[in-house]
């Protein structure tokens, strides 16, 4: 649904001309723009006393009028600020600047964190608005999200319960305010998006919906791309209608046209138009019981010479439920299992239930499973699908999640929103929930580490898990043991051509 614009408030925050920094011209235009947009009814409806707008104020004006609209908004509150982005040489914590601020003392400018308390605790017991999004278009603004450069063990501590926080570059980036341009380059691209909607989206636009738009644009012109991290289900929250939206035309039952995975060609083209389009979000069905004949295997070409099958995503819990449920394998249930002692450990399966698992989770990967369990559900799978499934070997895991890429391409898929990380969305997501990569695996990196095999056959984890640093994301592990259990440990199929 769209948020409530009569229980909603906005509070733009615009600095443009500074006495010791350089002046941002096209912050100014941001604001203004930004501004009519929230407050046409065409596309989100605000009251012009709803929508508060603060060019060149102080860190108290701020504070201030940022903790009034938390508590005077009993649906969403929206903070928007655009201009020059600093981090304290000490802490490493990201400072918003302000018209007089200098690039060495933080103590000028104003601390995120500062800006953050005021969000989840206005003063006097004052309520907090239900819903959150935050948007910071400044350099290193991804801080805001992950503390990259604060150290990679350290937790998320400037993250906003129950919020979308969208900024327009990862922490170690500087934004861009291209010289002739109306418009910042982050802004600029989100204001469009808004302004000329989205053709195939739905009628309202999303903040996940809005970002994977946003990336595939910015990568498209080869600028610095955006971070998102949400709390529950603020990724969902819809800000503005969408224009483009094409909804009323079809008959009823009608499928929206499919949409392209950004970068989905091997080579990484963009499409015809010079556009790459949006990587999709799509939710798989929640299992692949007996009557589905197991799990989705995708064949892909990881080089000239070598095509293998692998699992479009991780075994799930239907999944595994589905062979512990065959009495054939009635030595896997997992009080069986952990009884004999030769192939799990105690924390196997963890939560389930006999065959049953957790509620709510059966479109989940199965986590807390050990090397022979993932082997034993792969020989019963193969036999059912007619397919030698097997586990990947780390090489093949290598090649499949770089997907023909050269470089950093880790930081691309966490640009481009498709990792379950600790500085994402930090807990055990269902299968489909962030966008494949570009070759249409998801998972690959995050959300659960993958079991795989080394040269010699013996397992290693591959890929990180949703609780995992982005800085240790590609890191190899070894199990303690064969039978060791973890709860943030799943495995994919793979089988050859």
């Amino acid at each position: 649904m769209l948020s409530d614009p009569s229980r909603s408030r906005a509070v733009l925050i615009g600095t443009h001309t500074y006495t010791e920094l350089a002046d941002l011209p096209g912050v100014a235009n941001n604001i203004g723009r930004l501004r009519e947009l929230c407050c046409d009814p065409a596309v989100w409806g605000l009251a012009d006393e709803r929508c508060t707008v603060l060019r060149q104020a102080s860190r108290e004006a701020i504070l201030k009028a940022v903790e009034d609209a938390t508590a005077g908004a009993a649906d969403t509150v929206v903070v928007y600020y655009a201009g020059h982005g600093l981090v304290d040489p000490h802490s490493g914590e990201l400072h918003l600047a302000l018209p007089w601020s200098h690039s060495g003392p933080s103590y000028t400018a104003l601390r995120y964190e500062e800006l953050r308390s005021v969000l989840l605790h206005p003063s006097g017991g004052r309520p907090t608005a239900r819903r959150k999004v935050v948007i910071l278009d400044c350099c290193w603004s991804g801080l805001a999200l992950d503390g990259l450069m604060r150290g990679p063990d350290v937790a998320p501590a400037v993250a906003v319960e129950g919020a979308c926080v969208l900024t327009a570059t990862a922490a170690t980036r500087q934004a861009l305010a291209p010289p002739g341009e109306t418009y910042t380059a982050f802004t600029g691209e989100l204001i469009r998006l808004v302004e000329d909607g989205v053709p195939g989206r739905s009628d309202l636009l999303s903040m996940s919906a809005l970002f994977e738009e946003l990336t595939a644009a910015l990568t498209a012109k080869s600028r610095p791309l955006p971070q998102q991290s949400t709390r529950q289900t603020a990724g969902e929250i819809c800000l503005f209608r969408n224009r483009a939206a094409v909804t009323a035309a079809r008959r009823p039952g009608q499928d929206a046209p499919p949409r392209v995975p950004a970068r989905a060609a091997a080579g990484g083209t963009t499409p015809p138009g010079g556009r790459v389009a949006a990587p999709a979000r799509v939710r798989r069905p929640a299992a692949c019981g007996p009557e589905s004949g197991g799990p989705q295997l995708v064949p892909v070409a990881l080089t000239e010479t070598l095509t293998v099958r692998l699992g479009r995503y991780p075994v799930t819990h239907a999944q595994f439920g589905a062979f512990l449920r065959d009495p054939e394998n009635a030595r896997w249930l997992p009080a069986a299992a952990r009884a004999a002692g030769t192939d799990v450990d105690d924390n196997y399966l963890e939560g389930w239930s006999g065959p049953e698992c957790p509620a709510g989770r059966e479109d989940h990967p199965v986590v807390a499973v050990s090397f022979p369990a993932a082997r034993a559900y792969l020989a019963w799978a193969g036999r059912r699908t007619g397919v030698a499934l097997r586990l990947p070997t780390a090489a093949e895991w290598e090649l499949a999640a770089r997907a023909g890429r050269t470089g950093e391409w880790w930081r691309e898929d966490i640009a481009a929103g498709r990792v379950n990380f600790r500085g994402s969305h930090a807990v055990l997501a269902a299968v489909g929930e962030f966008p494949p990569n570009p070759y249409n695996i998801g998972d690959l990196l995050g959300n659960v580490w993958d079991i795989c095999v080394d040269d010699t056959g013996s397992p290693v984890l591959c890929g990180g898990a949703y609780d995992t640093p982005a800085a240790r994301l590609r890191e190899q592990l070894s199990p303690r043991s064969l039978v060791e259990c973890r709860g943030n440990v799943g495995f994919r199929c793979a089988g050859d051509m």
